[in-house]
C-alpha cells in the first residue's frame, strides 16, 4: 500500500525541476547585463531548501555555464522522506546542452530512487528527437516528432527575459520535458502580478508575485506553483499546493542547502478514514461518494473499469460502484487482441521491461501449463505474490527486471512485475494507482491506503489482479484513480491525476452489498 504516494514524490521531483528548476535562472544579475551574451564559464549557481508541510525534505542546486556559444544546465534534485520509519531518498540530475539562441541539442535525467538508476538521455536532430532510456543495463530507444517551438531550460529563460515582468503580463512557453513525457510538452501559463511582501531568513522583502499553470495535453489535473521574484527576476520563494501539503522552496546559500536533517514522517497523513467496516471476503458490490475535502478543488475524472463505474454529480462529486467481476465467465475469454491498439500495454518500456532475459524466463515458468488468457493471468498473479519475498518499504519505484533479480519492494514492485510477465505472455497489461480499503494498517483502523496493482486485457475487459494483496478475485474496495501503461517512463499519466487528491480526499461508504 502507498506506492501511489511514492510515485507522487517522484513526480514532485519531475514537476519541480520544470517549475521550479527554469524559474531559478529567470534572476542571475548576469542576465541584467546582455542575456544574449552571458559570459564564459559558470554564470549561474543557486541553491534552494525544499519543504514539504513545513517539514524540511531536501534542496535543489541549479548551475548554468556557457562554453562557446553553447549553455549548459545541471539541476541537482535531492529529496528523504520516511514511510513507516523506512527512509526514502530520491535524487535527480538532469542536465540539458542548447544553442545560445535556446535551441535544444542533448539531454539526459538521471533518477536514482530504487536499487538501481533510471536514466533517459538523447538529442535532438532535424525535427526529431531520439531517447535512450536505460535500467539494470538494458536500453530502450525510441524516436519522436520533436514537439514544434517546445524549449528546455535556457530557451525557457529567454522566453522569460523577452515577456519582462510587468505586472499583468500573461504568456504561454511549451517545454520539453523527457522525464516527464518523452513524446508530448509541457504547456506553462505564467503570470505576472503585483508586489507584495514575503519574509526569508527573519527579512521582509518586498516581491513580485507570479503564477505557473502547468498542463500536459490529454491530461484533466493542472498543477499551479506560485513563485516570488525580486525586480531583476531572481526567484525568491516558490510554493506549490499539493497532497494536502504545501510545497515549497527557498532561495538559501549552499551551506544550508547541505545541512543535515531529520526526514520526516510521510505516510499514514496521505491515509483517508472510512466511515464504515467492510468486510472484504464478502463484499460483491460497495457504493462510494467521493469528494474533494471542504469543497476546495475538483476530482480528476475517475476511470471506468471492469470493476467500477463513475457516476459524476452536480456538486463536484463523484458517486462510484466497485463490484466484484464474474471471473467464471472470464475463463472462456480467448486471446484476441488488435495488437496496434494494444501496442503500448504489450509493449516492454523502462519499466515494465517485458523483454528482459530475466523476466522472460520468470514468465515461462509462472505461466506453467496454463493456455487460455484468464488461467494464466492467474499463475502469473499467485507467482508474483509468492516470489516476492522480501515485502518492504525501502525499495524505490522498481523497474520490473530489478524485481525479477531481487525479489523485494511493495506494491508498485508486485504491480510493476506482474505486468511484465503478462507482456512477456502476450497478455496486454496496465498498472492501476488509486486506493484500497484496510481494515488495520500503522496502528489505525478503517483506513483507505493509496495503493498499486495491476490489471490485464480478458476478453474485451481490463480485469483487476493484486499481488500485492494476494488476490485474483479482487474486492470491491478497489478505486481506481488512475491507469498507465507507463510507456516511455512517463510518470506524467500517473502523477496529474493524483496531485490534487493526495491528502485531500474524502470517501463516503453509502452502500455494502455482502455475500452471505
Amino acid at each position: 500500500m502507498n506506492c501511489a504516494r511514492r510515485q507522487i514524490r517522484y513526480g514532485l521531483v519531475i514537476a519541480f525541476v520544470v517549475i521550479v528548476g527554469s524559474d531559478a535562472f529567470w534572476g542571475s544579475k548576469a542576465f541584467a547585463l546582455d542575456p544574449a551574451n552571458p559570459q564564459q564559464g559558470v554564470f549561474v549557481d543557486e541553491w534552494l531548501i525544499m519543504e514539504m508541510g513545513g517539514h524540511r525534505v531536501g534542496y535543489l542546486h541549479s548551475e548554468l555555464s556557457r562554453t562557446g556559444d553553447v549553455i549548459f544546465t545541471n539541476n541537482l534534485m535531492s529529496m528523504s522522506l520516511k514511510r513507516m520509519g523506512s527512509p526514502v531518498t530520491i535524487t535527480q540530475l538532469q542536465t540539458a546542452k542548447e544553442t545560445l539562441d535556446g535551441k535544444p541539442l542533448e539531454f539526459s535525467s538521471q533518477m536514482d530512487a530504487s536499487m538501481q538508476k533510471l536514466t533517459i538521455s538523447g538529442y535532438v536532430d532535424e525535427g526529431k528527437v531520439h531517447v535512450t532510456s536505460k535500467q539494470f543495463g538494458n536500453p530502450t530507444t525510441a524516436t519522436y516528432d520533436y514537439p514544434a517551438g517546445a524549449v528546455m531550460t535556457w530557451g525557457t529563460f529567454l522566453a522569460q527575459h523577452r515577456q519582462g515582468f510587468k505586472p499583468g503580463t500573461t504568456y504561454s512557453v511549451t517545454v520539453y520535458e523527457p522525464s516527464m513525457a518523452a513524446d508530448i510538452p509541457v504547456n506553462m501559463i505564467i503570470r505576472i502580478g503585483d508586489k507584495e511582501s514575503i519574509e526569508i531568513d527573519g527579512k521582509t522583502i518586498d516581491a513580485i508575485k507570479t503564477t505557473q499553470s502547468m498542463k500536459l495535453p490529454n491530461m484533466p489535473t493542472e498543477l499551479e506553483t506560485t513563485a516570488w521574484i525580486d525586480d531583476e527576476g531572481t526567484v525568491l520563494r516558490t510554493k506549490l499546493p499539493m497532497m494536502g501539503l504545501v510545497t515549497e522552496m527557498t532561495r538559501t546559500t549552499k551551506e544550508k542547502a547541505l545541512a543535515e536533517f531529520s526526514a520526516p514522517e510521510f505516510f499514514m497523513p496521505t491515509t483517508i478514514p472510512a466511515n464504515k467496516t467492510i468486510n472484504r471476503g464478502k463484499a460483491q458490490q460497495v457504493e462510494y461518494v467521493l469528494k474533494i475535502k471542504n469543497g476546495v478543488g475538483t476530482l480528476p475524472p475517475i476511470p471506468t473499469t471492469g470493476m467500477q463505474t463513475p457516476t459524476p454529480q452536480d456538486n463536484g462529486s463523484v458517486r462510484l460502484v466497485v463490484s466484484r467481476t464474474n471471473h467464471e465467465a472470464l475463463g472462456k475469454a480467448t486471446a484476441d487482441y488488435d495488437a496496434k491498439k494494444y501496442a503500448d500495454y504489450l509493449g516492454a518500456n523502462p519499466m515494465i521491461n517485458s523483454d528482459d532475459a530475466e523476466v522472460k524466463k520468470m514468465a515461462a515458468k509462472a505461466r506453467g501449463t496454463a493456455t487460455t488468457p484468464y488461467a494464466i493471468a492467474d499463475n502469473l498473479r499467485r507467482y508474483v505474490s509468492d516470489v516476492i519475498d522480501d515485502k518492504n518499504l525501502d525499495v524505490g519505484f522498481a523497474s520490473a527486471s530489478e524485481v525479477c533479480r531481487n525479489k523485494q519492494g511493495d506494491c508498485s514492485e508486485h504491480g510493476v512485475l506482474l505486468a511484465a510477465l503478462g507482456r512477456a505472455c502476450g497478455i496486454p497489461s496496465r498498472v492501476v494507482v488509486g486506493v484500497v480499503y484496510v481494515p488495520v494498517f500503522g496502528g489505525s483502523e478503517n483506513i483507505f491506503g493509496f495503493h498499486m496493482w495491476t490489471q490485464f486485457l480478458i476478453g474485451d475487459k481490463w480485469v483487476d489482479f493484486d499481488a500485492a494483496q494476494n488476490e485474483t478475485d479482487c474486492n470491491p474496495t478497489h478505486i481506481a484513480f488512475s491507469v498507465a501503461s507507463l510507456q516511455d517512463a512517463g510518470l506524467g499519466q500517473l502523477v496529474f491525476g493524483l496531485m490534487n487528491v493526495i491528502g485531500n480526499l474524502d470517501i463516503e461508504i453509502e452502500r455494502i452489498e455482502a455475500a452471505p
